[in-house]
């Protein structure tokens, strides 16, 4: 195991309106504050779409990635995720799992660009300063 002490990290609510791309409002966010690590620790809120990536079952490793997109009325259970610069550009990597109706739940990692809130959504995040 390793470990990493956080140093000076940032709290911030981010709020997301009707239509609105996570991962594009993410991004924006990082830049804006010029994180060099930032922690999706809570979601709660709405969505109108989402495509849910998940390994195909495999002996190979690593496995195949398959992904689903529903596009309805979706209830966020939970998403977390990380925020990082790689190679000249910023990475946001997302997990959730998410409720359709009383009995559909979709779950996994979520595709880029995939993710619109319905009527909001609403995230803290930690950030490391550069």
């Amino acid at each position: 195991m390793q470990s990493t002490e956080l140093k000076q990290p940032q709290w911030h609510k981010l709020h997301f309106g009707p239509g609105e791309d996570i991962f594009q409002g993410l991004r924006e966010f990082f830049q804006e504050k010029k994180f060099k690590q930032a922690f999706i620790l809570s979601s709660i809120g709405s969505l109108e779409k989402i495509t849910c990536n998940y390994p195909v079952v495999s002996t190979r490793m690593p496995p195949d990635i398959k992904g689903r997109t529903v596009e309805d009325f979706l209830e966020i259970n939970g998403i977390n995720g990380e925020i990082w610069r790689e190679e000249g550009r910023i990475r946001v990597h997302l997990h959730g799992s998410f409720t359709h109706e009383v009995d559909k739940l979709y779950g996994g990692g979520i595709a880029d660009g995939s993710a619109r809130a319905l009527v909001l959504v609403d995230m803290v995040v930690m950030g490391i300063p550069e």
